[in-house]
């Protein structure tokens, strides 16, 4: 009686397919969580208002941001402390005090949007291929980036 091998021998074409299309998936689902990271971060580095500051204690102490600066005038409040004078607001345009940091502040808007945009882009794997899908979010992301 001759020995029938049981292994079936499965065709490789198939394997490589479904190792592509899981590796696929897993890329999609790790791509949303850092397009969320990245665009949590970009949009706290736009809202905060300043990112350098010195002391109190400094030669000329103050603070500076996008789209806001603060300098400590001589002038003393009650408490004795010196009194901050801001100028800029995000929400003031015409208000930011420099062309370089209103351009920044425009430049910086265009990558929040671009960022979360990114967001809802990534909706479009039940639409779409994901090919498709990682160059829109990718290119999202590489303007924002920029």
């Amino acid at each position: 009686m001759k020995m029938v091998s049981k292994v079936e021998y499965v065709d490789s074409a198939h394997v490589y397919v479904s190792n592509y299309v899981r590796n696929s998936k897993a890329v999609g689902v790790l791509w949303a969580i850092f397009t969320i990271c990245y665009a949590i971060i970009v949009l706290v580095a736009f809202v905060t208002p300043e990112w350098i500051g010195d002391s109190s204690q400094a030669e000329n102490p103050g603070r500076f941001g996008l789209w806001i600066r603060c300098s400590l005038k001589s002038s003393m409040d009650i408490a004795g402390v010196g009194v901050e004078q801001c100028k800029g607001s995000v929400t003031d345009f015409l208000d930011i005090p420099e062309i370089g940091l209103k351009i920044a502040s425009i430049l910086g808007a265009v990558a929040v949007v671009l960022a979360i945009l990114s967001i809802p882009a990534m909706l479009l794997f039940f639409f779409c291929t994901s090919t498709r899908v990682f160059y829109v979010c990718g290119w999202l992301q590489l303007l924002s980036g920029k």
